[in-house]
């Protein structure tokens, strides 16, 4: 129910308008920002891709540069004769083994002359009777270091035959205190004849990858780096190729590549800015991209604002003018869309006729008012013109021409007032008066039978009130609370009063009779009557000023040693009436 109540909740215009958009951007910028991650994504992986391409051709060329001088090695010294003598020579052959080891030699400084990326060639025989180890370099080494790689593949090899393990592929990577090598041999009856590559050698087609921000390493099969360009971390780890690394605050790319035949890792450590920078244009396109569609967005809000908003927000403060009363309302905003220009002019002409068939209907309400206004009046008048009749003819019987005189002057001025416009308002003091003419004439039929009272502040004399609704209440006191057993008293009271901020005429006609009945009560409190002939009179008085003040005027009906009957008219004066 509660999502229900969410969805069917009421929004303005500008509010539905303005979600719309926002609606629009929040799905643009969302459909651009998965459109950069994706697109990021893959040339970040192509450009790992590129790299780690140049890493493998790299391995790859220095492997078929291995293979291809192990070839070379092989063609010239497996069915070499010089070898076996070095293998079965014994202290008497010393001389001619001494000259056999020259011969190797010079052939291995032959083959090593046109290959710079050597250090050194070797030939070792661990059974030689002089355990013979040649070292041919190619190029001008440190001594110590050759003998210290020397040593090296000795004791590798001797460890091996030793402990019976296999040689493997027979590679060997050694790091000294100032460079890194690549041992490669591989056996000749039981002999082993090799090389000793240089690591800078090996990293030297990496240098249009190792540029500033960017490293180059081998490692061997351990993890171990065995050369390295400056930059390097020393927790460096093999199992983190193609991750991006985050050292002191700077993320880095690493890759590395196995070599097919050797047991070396080739990579490189890059600064991750070198291989993201060539995706800026795409997040500077799709920055430019994302602030045409914002600049795009607000020219369409504010097109929709003024050709669709503003006349549809006109219209509407329209019709809240004419729900007000202002029927002379007209909306002269105009908008660019055809059928909200239809819209506005149907409106203006619906008001327009509206107001006209407003002022037929009111007339003919007044000219309804006025017959029922005309008919109330004719049910007043005729309760006492046969009893004044009666009187005249019985002074005119004992010849009392001076009373007859006085009743008819009371009886003229009392047929005056009745016989008024039926719709207009009098003051206070008229209706007063009225009912003072009606009381001549009822103290003449009943002669010192009746007290009548009168006690009316100045500040409502000039106030406007329906007339006969103070005479009304006078004849039905006359009618049913005179009694000739006893002495009546009538009263006219009348006085202003403040009700919830409100100035009210307030009027008492009291007796002193037996009161209203408990039927006479209940009838008057009904909304409506069920019997429209009960209390014709009072019902009467009450539909007048019904029709006059609205709801704001009240009577009340009540007992207090006798009847009360009390009139609530709202304050009016002659210049407020004829408004």
């Amino acid at each position: 129910m509660k999502a229900s109540g969410i969805f069917k909740k009421k929004r303005t215009l500008l509010n539905w308008i303005t979600g719309m958009v926002l609606t629009l951007l929040i799905v643009c910028a969302a459909f651009l920002f998965l459109f950069a991650r994706m697109s990021m994504k893959n040339l970040l992986a192509q450009e790992i891709e590129n790299r780690q391409a140049i890493l493998k051709l790299n391995a790859t060329n220095v492997n078929e540069n291995l293979a291809s001088l192990q070839g070379y090695l092989y063609q010239n010294f497996t069915d070499s004769e010089e070898i076996t003598m070095i293998e079965t020579g014994t202290e008497e052959d010393e001389t001619e083994i001494f000259f056999v080891t020259q011969s190797l030699t010079r052939n291995l400084r032959k083959i090593a002359g046109w290959n710079a990326s050597l250090c050194f060639l070797f030939f070792y025989s661990p059974d030689s009777l002089d355990d013979v180890f040649l070292q041919v370099s190619t190029r001008d080494s440190d001594y110590e270091e050759r003998q210290e790689l020397k040593a090296e593949v000795k004791d590798y090899i001797d460890g091996c035959l030793e402990e019976n393990r296999s040689l493997g592929r027979g590679y060997l990577m050694v790091k000294t205190q100032t460079n890194g090598y690549v041992i490669r041999f591989y056996k000749i009856r039981n002999s082993y004849i090799g090389m000793c590559l240089d690591c800078q050698a090996v990293l030297e087609p990496l240098e249009e990858l190792t540029s500033e921000g960017c490293q180059a390493f081998l490692a061997d099969l351990d993890g171990n780096l065995i050369s390295q360009t400056e930059g390097i971390p020393e927790n460096f780890q093999i199992e983190n190729h193609g991750k991006l690394l985050k050292i002191d605050g700077e993320e880095y790319l690493q890759l590395n590549e196995l070599s097919e035949e050797g047991d070396f890792y080739i990579g490189t450590w890059t600064k991750a800015s070198l291989v993201t920078g060539q995706l800026q244009w795409m997040e500077n396109l799709i920055m430019i991209f994302l602030a045409g569609v914002l600049i795009l967005v607000a020219v369409i809000s504010l097109v929709i604002r003024k050709s669709l908003y503003q006349p549809i927000l006109s219209m509407e403060q329209g019709m809240k003018r004419v729900k007000g009363g202002e029927w002379d309302l007209v909306v002269k905003t105009e908008s660019r869309i055809l059928e909200y220009d239809s819209m506005i002019y149907n409106f203006n002409d619906m008001v327009s006729e509206i107001k006209d068939l407003k002022i037929q209907n009111y007339e003919k309400e007044l000219d309804a008012q006025k017959s029922y206004l005309q008919c109330l009046q004719l049910q007043i008048n005729p309760h006492f013109y046969l009893n004044a009749l009666n009187i005249i003819y019985s002074l005119a019987e004992v010849q009392d021409y001076e009373l007859i005189q006085e009743m008819t002057m009371s009886l003229v001025e009392y047929s005056r007032y009745t016989f008024r416009r039926p719709e207009g308002l009098v003051t206070v003091s008229q209706e007063i008066e009225h009912v003072d003419n009606y009381m001549k004439i009822q103290r003449m039929r009943f002669p010192d039978r009746i007290d009548y009272q009168v006690n009316i502040s100045s500040e409502i004399e000039d106030a406007l009130i329906p007339p006969f609704v103070i005479q009304s209440f006078v004849e039905n006191s006359i009618k049913h609370a005179v009694n000739f057993e006893q002495h009546n008293v009538l009263s006219v009271l009348g006085r202003l009063n403040e009700i919830e901020g409100e100035l009210y005429v307030q009027l008492e006609i009291r007796d002193n009779g037996t009161g209203y009945s408990r039927e006479v009560l209940e009838v008057m409190e009904e909304t409506e009557p069920k019997d429209e002939r009960y209390n014709v009179g009072i019902r009467n008085v009450r539909q007048r000023m019904q029709l006059i003040f609205g709801e704001k005027a009240k009577l009340i009906l009540k007992n207090e040693d006798g009847a009360v009957t009390i009139l609530l008219i709202p304050l009016t004066w002659k210049e407020e009436a004829e408004e």
